[in-house]
């Protein structure tokens, strides 16, 4: 599928260039992509709520205040560290209906219709957030699941106050918004919406009031299953009864790579934590400690390296077993990271195709992987708990169909999988065998939340929406930081660049700050290209001696807060204590 098939489903931007991060410094502290949920996860915090708690609330609470993220309808990954216990996942990535057939998103001509798998009610897959986030809460979480639920309700009928770049993504998504009844009458206006405009979603509050009485059954079983299975019965879509009610999420070990005295901990396929790693591996050498981030020589390492997992992803990135995969199982062993190395021309730039004949890796032959429109929150508490949460509807609103009654928009993830080889995706990458469509599949993804671990301390929790920009840029933030000491306020605030090997370009985002970078990269060979919008999305909590430091990204408006002990109310505070819903 070629890249402009997508132009309906794109909000470029000017922004770029440095920015003002949010940061907050406490005992416990939060970062995410809202200010009103980062505030509402602060306030569990300081009601005698944990770090689950309050990554309970800041789920629910995006979708309200960020919804073309935040979302019910969605999934991804969710990695996280209780005190005195090793890093575990939970995978709650969409799953593709049983029914729907591979035939049903392709045009006359085989190839596929992004508006068959990217919009509407085709588009969608079986969501993961709700089950994902009650089986975090439940027994490690110290509040009620339902008192959390109706704080969140109250948030929705109060209406969430829209930033400028939420308001820039409704503005010109409200087309395509429009065609649903549900999201037509929360999301489009006629004038356009302005910062500081108040949007409530009473229909929203009572779905949240619903999960409150009954907990997550209600919603792959109860009345919310049967209002997601009649809207999208009604209107074309193949998610069934059945599919909600099969649904699981998977408990599953993270993968890991020891790097400058910590653990670098992330999520295994089909999620994207295999290419950061990989890229970590190769750069892992006394050159990348003496090339401080800023100069061409680190950024030009950095963009080899990343070009080269890229080209390995293409062997093993999808739902598939991976015992016997030969690629995969090699990929962080230091030999191999060390030929991947010697491979890297010190002053040139290897084109792709070059390096993928020298890495004996055939350029990729099938299908697309998935690039998604994400967010991420970071939350470590007094304890040391910690939560690293990746998750996303695909694209902008992911299908743009909210459910009728509900007030949730559902994900499109459907296009997140391979139909055809050879063909790009939104974000211009060319995926493999191992993502090729199937129904009960889940589709591949960059996702790629982080935690750094010292001992049995967290030292970094830290992730990014982005697509395929996700590795390279936590690759970039973890260098920097991990080997150059650097301030995590400063790298995330300046420009980025990014390469994901095809198309075999090396993008920048406008207004970059560092011209003097992108004249030396040039000379060093690499095409330049102006991404016409802002490169990922970064939220993390940073250890700091005996207090963490929250960070949160200028591009999208996030909010970093912190808990101060002098604010710090009794643990029986308005959320209250109590059993969950079953």
């Amino acid at each position: 599928m070629a890249t402009g098939d997508y132009n309906a489903f794109r909000v470029s931007g000017a922004g770029g260039g440095t920015g003002r991060v949010s940061t907050a410094r406490g005992r416990g502290a939060v970062a995410s992509a809202s200010a009103q949920a980062s505030e509402l996860a602060i306030q569990v915090l300081q009601d005698g709520g944990n770090a689950f708690d309050a990554a309970f609330a800041a789920a629910f609470a995006l979708a309200v205040c960020h919804p073309q993220a935040g979302n019910l309808g969605g999934g991804g990954y969710l990695l996280f560290k209780a005190r005195g216990a090793a890093p575990r996942v939970i995978n709650y990535r969409e799953q593709a209906p049983a029914g729907a057939r591979h035939e049903a998103f392709l045009r006359a001509d085989g190839t596929p219709d992004p508006e068959r798998t990217a919009f509407g009610p085709a588009s969608v897959c079986v969501p993961g957030t709700v089950k994902a986030f009650f089986a975090l809460h439940q027994g490690r979480g110290r509040l009620r699941a339902s008192d959390l639920l109706m704080a969140v309700a109250r948030l929705a009928d109060a209406g969430a106050v829209l930033t400028q770049y939420e308001c820039d993504c409704l503005n010109r998504l409200a087309p395509r918004l429009a065609v649903s009844p549900e999201s037509r009458r929360i999301y489009v206006r006629p004038e356009p919406f302005a910062a500081g405009d108040v949007l409530p979603n009473p229909r929203l509050a009572r779905t949240l009031e619903h999960l409150a009485r009954e907990g997550s059954a209600a919603f792959y079983r109860g009345r919310i299953a049967e209002q997601i299975v009649a809207d999208l019965s009604a209107n074309g879509g193949f998610v069934t009864s059945e599919d909600l009610a099969g649904y699981a999420v998977r408990e599953v070990e993270p993968i890991g790579l020891d790097l400058e005295g910590g653990r670098v901990w992330t999520v295994p396929p089909e999620g994207g934590g295999a290419i950061l790693l990989e890229i970590l591996a190769i750069l892992d050498r006394p050159e990348t400690r003496r090339s401080p981030r800023g100069t061409p020589a680190f950024h030009h390492r950095l963009a080899q390296a990343c070009k080269m997992a890229f080209i390995d992803r293409t062997d093993y990135l999808g739902d598939v077993p991976l015992a016997g995969n030969a690629t995969y199982r090699d990929l962080l062993a230091p030999d191999r990271a060390g030929r991947l190395w010697a491979l890297i021309d010190p002053g040139r730039d290897t084109p792709t195709d070059l390096l993928a004949d020298r890495m004996r890796a055939d350029p990729p032959g099938g299908g697309r992987d998935g690039g998604t429109d994400t967010t991420h929150f970071a939350i470590v508490d007094a304890d040391g708990n910690a939560v690293s949460n990746s998750y996303t509807m695909n694209l902008r609103y992911g299908s743009k169909w909210s459910v009728e009654g509900a007030g949730f928009l559902l994900n499109g993830s459907m296009d997140s999988f391979s139909f055809v080889p050879g063909l790009e995706n939104y974000f211009g990458v060319r995926g493999s065998a191992p993502n090729a469509y199937a129904p009960g599949k889940r589709p591949a993804s960059s996702m790629a939340p982080v935690l750094v671990t010292r001992g049995d301390g967290v030292q970094m929790v830290l992730g990014t929406p982005g697509g395929p920009t996700i590795p390279t840029t936590l690759a970039d933030v973890l260098l920097a930081t991990l080997l150059h000491g650097a301030d995590p306020a400063e790298v995330i605030a300046a420009s980025r660049l990014h390469h994901q090997g095809w198309p075999d370009v090396l993008s920048h985002e406008p207004a970059f700050d560092r011209p003097e970078l992108l004249a030396a990269l040039s000379a060093m060979g690499y095409p330049l290209k102006d991404k016409h919008e802002t490169i990922a999305d970064v939220h993390g909590v940073f250890r700091d001696g005996d207090s963490v430091v929250a960070v949160s990204d200028h591009r999208r408006e996030g909010r970093a807060l912190a808990q101060d002990e002098s604010l710090v109310q009794d643990r029986h505070g308005t959320h209250g204590a109590g059993r969950d819903p079953a």
